[in-house]
């Protein structure tokens, strides 16, 4: 049983669909005014149906207020760290100390070699996440920084402003080395249902308090987003999302669902608040 005591959080997991521009901003305005915690937005540049991952999400960052925004999960093969760390932090400043970052080592290895990138084998994309999370703090540092990696190197580089807040690196990851980095240097975890069901996350959680302890860190600061899909009612969803959170140590989930005002304020008028009430009930009973 796992339960971090952390809030639970509720996001829109955007798709970048190139056809219509406007309704994805709509959508981003309903979430913020509907108090979404989260927007997420897939890297998949090599689509040629999708916008620009990080062109998308500034745009998102410009008709917003409150909302945080990721790359979920940004493409690393694609995105040299020091360019992300830098697109991150200025985004980071723009929308006032709203924007995390999802990396993963990349997927589609067709696609990113259609497009430029090297697809490693399995110990070199660990080894590209490992230096990239080193390189994307010591550029988040403000000094001028220099690392000679064997994937990833500055030289002296002058960083410029550094971000308003501590950004988060959040890891699309779920392979045993990949959970064990996380817990040793990143911030948090981005898992799918549709890769990881619910009765896998713990031991992943295991794994991850593990390298987290062994690095004098609290697995309890680590956050835990559960990217989400499917049509459940209202009440399957508020009862699956319950029993993730008290007992398979999620605490935050961003529903894939289309850009539509409907879709988005059922998980912010009904599922959210239901949930959050579920949850609180249960922790006050369990701490009495």
């Amino acid at each position: 049983m796992n339960d971090y005591g952390r809030p639970v959080e509720f996001g829109w997991f955007m798709s970048p669909d190139a056809d219509r521009p406007d309704v994805l901003l709509d959508a981003a305005r309903v979430a913020d005014r509907a108090g979404l915690d989260l927007i997420g937005v897939q890297d998949h540049p090599y689509n040629s149906g999708f916008l620009d991952t990080w062109t998308l999400l500034s745009a998102v960052g410009a008709v917003t207020e409150r909302v945080r925004l990721f790359p979920d999960v940004a493409n690393l093969p694609l995105r040299p760290p020091v360019m992300l760390a830098k697109a991150a932090a200025s985004l980071d400043r723009i929308t006032g100390g709203r924007v995390e970052l999802g990396l993963g080592a990349g997927a589609f290895p067709d696609g990113i070699r259609a497009f430029g990138g090297t697809v490693g084998e399995p110990r070199e994309k660990f080894e590209a996440v490992a230096e990239a999370i080193d390189v994307m703090d010591l550029f988040w540092s403000g000094r001028p920084a220099s690392y000679a990696g064997k994937h990833f190197s500055m030289t002296g580089a002058h960083p410029g402003p550094r971000p308003l807040h501590d950004i988060g690196i959040w890891l699309g990851a779920f392979k045993p080395r990949m959970l064990d980095l996380l817990g040793r240097k990143a911030d948090g975890w981005l898992p799918s249902l549709a890769f990881v069901p619910p009765d896998q996350l713990g031991g992943a959680h295991e794994q991850i308090d593990e390298a987290a302890r062994s690095a004098g860190r609290d697995p309890a600061e680590i956050t835990r987003i559960y990217n989400v899909w499917g049509d459940f009612s209202t009440g399957q969803w508020v009862d699956l999302l319950t029993q993730v959170t008290l007992d398979h140590g999620m605490n935050g989930y961003v529903f894939g669902v289309p850009p539509v005002e409907s879709a988005l304020r059922r998980i912010s008028d009904e599922i959210a608040p239901a949930v959050r009430e579920a949850v609180a009930t249960e922790r006050n009973r369990r701490s009495t």
